[in-house]
């Protein structure tokens, strides 16, 4: 998966100190992080956009 900030390597990553089942996405080139609940957020704010 590719970074959409710096195009960099995006890598699976447990964090275990949030949830014990949650994995996120981490950029190993600037650091950014994704996880389920900002992609939901991004999904629902462009969804409101587009309305």
């Amino acid at each position: 998966m590719t970074c959409v900030k710096c195009k960099g390597l995006m890598i699976h990553e447990r964090q275990p100190a949030m949830s014990s089942s949650m994995i996120i996405l981490r950029c190993l080139n600037c650091g950014l992080i994704i996880d389920p609940l900002i992609e939901q957020n991004r999904s629902n704010h462009m969804r409101a956009k587009a309305a």
